[in-house]
């Protein structure tokens, strides 16, 4: 039998005028309906005739639905509901299928046909009806020339056989599954185990509920318990969630803005609850997310859901596709909901292609890893001066080979390589561009303007892109942009001002560092041959209590981000996905670590990194970085042979090596050709380093 407590929930609906029909008692509704008197009542019920009466029947047969066929007990005073299979109907007899087992179905014969009535989620249909007859698999009844249809104004609800539920409270969880949901409140079954009692649940405090699909995590919220009942072994929860926004990240200052589209975007995806396909037009967008509008009847989305794909459909013709959470859910009035939702992951191809839509929008003339005209953008590196005299002596053995990698590189290397430029009618004007060198760090390199006039307002146009980009990209996962480094000389006055000033003055290292490095040419071609460490020295690999060693030793000097940001610190050892990443486009990419020690003492550390040459022009990506942990007991000519073993991996007649600490060069007198200057910035802190780079753009370009 079932429960005839409740024909539908009328209760917490604010927004219903006073002449609402409030009852949700079924005896009082089937009083309500012998009198003929809910049409005259209630503004919230009105007639339908019996076609489109037909018609709801005939959905509910081909969306295989239920209706609910009511009887009362001849003796007992007591209402019978049985859910019924509709035939298709034509005309006014409609025969039901039901099943032949349960209290109500034994009672049939003792009680009296009064109605049915049909429910989906929003309103309700009642009919007062006449049975004709009972037969073998079912009955039929006569369709009214009229039913009523009572609103309920409020959310629709939906059946979810298939979402596991965890309710915490007070550090006890308990286990069960989502019944129904809507978005004013859901219903959740829990059951007991031999580690939660179901007497433990204090209904008078909230709960935190964790909904999921095998096993994947699709909301998470604290919820009031607005009722409970109880069965011998499950309890069932009505919850009303929290519709407080969430802050899925940090709160910032500096964010990449919202821009609103003409056409505007649209998104589709299925609810992660119901199944249901959401098919939405976006408000506004940027690179961390976008806001929708929902209508309040149809909304569905709550603060704290996630929703594993979504398709956002551009007026392009692009198609991209994202991993997404609601993070906001505000009304705008009484029937429209605005929703925001962040981006919590997307493929790189998708994120670069949503990052240069997005650029656009600021300026028709700035290109996020869009198509470049390489015989242009040769030709701009000389005029602008980017590739000097001795820097082309230094390639220009081996340009055949140069213009073929950076062929590869502007066309098809999203994974390891973004690069943004500035171009009006076909010519460039500036180009930077970021190369991803360690795990979850990234280096910005490349970077010139044309020297004219407007070259100034060009480059500083071209740094704030760059901010835009790194603002959100770290947030998303694929892009792994943790940390940025820069290398620069000292006596470059305008990376020492955008990139050395900030850390001047910010004044913490741990937000944004420099530390200098000794640069040198070994000549690896005239020293072919090994020399082997003497005793007590040697070389091996470096573990992991050398990388606490060499921690200490720079927490000590330096205090800065360096080693986080080259990968060099107890935890952080690669995994090969970047490797794997530049071997996937046709690019080398290896990376070894070896110790110098001495007694088994670490004294110095080499963090060996091999790419294609000519992938930075400076070969900063492809050399050797020597840190030296004491500068007092590593002797030159132990420096010198420990370079000389590294032809065992390295075979290139010069072979670029960087010293850090500068002074153990100077020490030895040591004929390094510059200072380098390695800026590190960890991503997370951003709003510090960008209050201070917009005062410079604020100041240089007035």
């Amino acid at each position: 039998m079932a429960t005839p407590s409740h024909i539908y929930n009328f209760r917490n609906e604010g927004q219903l005028e006073e002449a609402d029909l409030r009852h949700h008692n079924l005896y009082n509704l089937i009083e309500l309906l012998e009198s003929e008197d809910l049409e005259k009542r209630f503004n919230n019920v009105k007639k339908i005739n019996r076609k489109r009466l037909i018609d709801q029947i005939n959905y509910l047969n081909f969306a295989n639905g239920n209706l609910i066929i009511v009887f009362k007990h001849s003796r007992y005073d007591e209402l019978l509901t049985i859910p019924a299979i509709p035939d298709p109907c034509q005309t006014e007899v409609l025969s039901c299928r039901i099943e032949k087992t349960g209290y109500a179905f034994q009672h049939l014969k003792e009680s009296r046909f009064l109605c049915f009535y049909i429910e989906d989620g929003r309103k309700v249909l009642l009919a007062r009806s006449e049975e004709i007859e009972l037969i073998d698999n079912g009955l039929c009844i006569k369709v009214p020339e009229f039913c009523y249809e009572i609103s309920s104004r409020k959310t629709k609800r939906y059946a979810c056989p298939e979402i596991q539920a965890q309710v915490i409270q007070n550090g006890i969880i308990f286990s069960g599954h989502l019944s129904v949901f809507s978005i004013g409140s859901f219903q959740v079954e829990i059951f007991s185990d031999e580690s939660s009692s179901l007497k433990w649940v204090n209904a008078e405090y909230p709960v935190q509920v964790i909904l999921k699909k095998q096993n994947q995590i699709l909301y998470t919220g604290e919820c009031t318990i607005i009722k409970h009942s109880r069965s011998r072994d499950a309890k069932s929860l009505i919850l009303l969630p929290s519709l407080s926004p969430i802050k899925r990240f940090k709160k910032r200052e500096f964010r990449a803005p919202r821009q609103t589209l003409h056409p505007s975007p649209s998104i589709s995806f299925l609810h992660p609850l119901i199944g249901k396909l959401i098919h939405l037009t976006v408000c506004d967008l940027s690179t961390s997310g976008f806001s929708i509008e929902e209508e309040g009847e149809s909304s569905n989305l709550l603060p704290g859901m996630i929703i594993p794909e979504i398709k956002i459909d551009l007026a392009t013709a692009t198609n991209l596709a994202c991993r997404a959470q609601v993070v906001f859910r505000n009304p705008l009035d009484q029937n429209i909901i605005k929703c925001g939702l962040t981006i919590l992951n997307m493929s790189t191809e998708d994120y670069i292609k949503l990052s240069n839509m997005v650029t656009k929008t600021f300026n028709n003339n700035l290109d996020v890893c869009g198509l470049i005209d390489l015989e242009n953008l040769w030709n701009f590196f000389f005029e602008t001066g980017f590739i000097y005299p001795k820097k082309y002596h230094y390639i220009q053995s081996d340009k055949e080979a140069f213009k073929q990698l950076y062929e590869k590189i502007y066309t098809g290397t999203a994974g390891i390589e973004r690069h943004f430029t500035y171009q009006e009618r076909g010519a460039i004007l500036g180009h930077i561009s970021m190369l991803h060198i360690y795990d979850t760090t990234w280096m910005l390199h490349h970077y010139a303007t044309t020297p004219n006039s407007r070259h100034k307002r060009v480059g500083l146009t071209l740094l704030q892109q760059i901010e835009r980009f790194i603002i959100d990209s770290h947030y998303i996962d694929s892009t792994k942009m943790d940390y940025m480094i820069c290398f620069f000389r000292p006596d470059n006055k305008f990376p020492n001002l955008v990139f050395g000033g900030a850390a001047r003055t910010l004044r913490d290292p741990q937000i944004c560092s420099l530390d200098s490095f000794a640069y040198f040419n070994y000549p690896q071609a005239l020293n072919t041959k090994r020399q082997v460490l003497p005793p007590p020295w040697t070389m091996t690999r470096t573990d992991r209590e050398d990388l606490e060693e060499l921690r200490n030793f720079y927490d000590h000097t330096s205090g800065g981000l360096m080693l986080q940001a080259l990968n060099v610190q107890p935890g952080l050892e690669e995994d090969g996905s970047l490797s794997r990443a530049y071997h996937k486009v046709g690019l080398k990419r290896e990376r070894h670590l070896l110790s110098i020690k001495k007694d088994g003492e670490v004294k110095a550390i080499i963090n060996l990194l091999m790419t294609e040459k000519g992938l930075n022009l400076s070969e900063l990506a492809n050399c050797v970085s020597l840190i030296v942990l004491d500068p007092e007991d590593f002797p030159f000519e132990i420096f010198l042979k420990a370079l000389s073993n590294l032809s065992l991996f390295d075979e290139r007649e010069i072979l670029p090596v960087l010293i850090y600490p500068v002074h153990y060069a100077q020490k030895h007198s040591l004929a390094y050709e510059r200072i380098y200057n390695l800026w590190a910035f960890k991503v997370d802190n951003s709003d510090f380093y960008f209050k201070y780079i917009n005062k410079i753009f604020s100041r240089l370009v007035s």
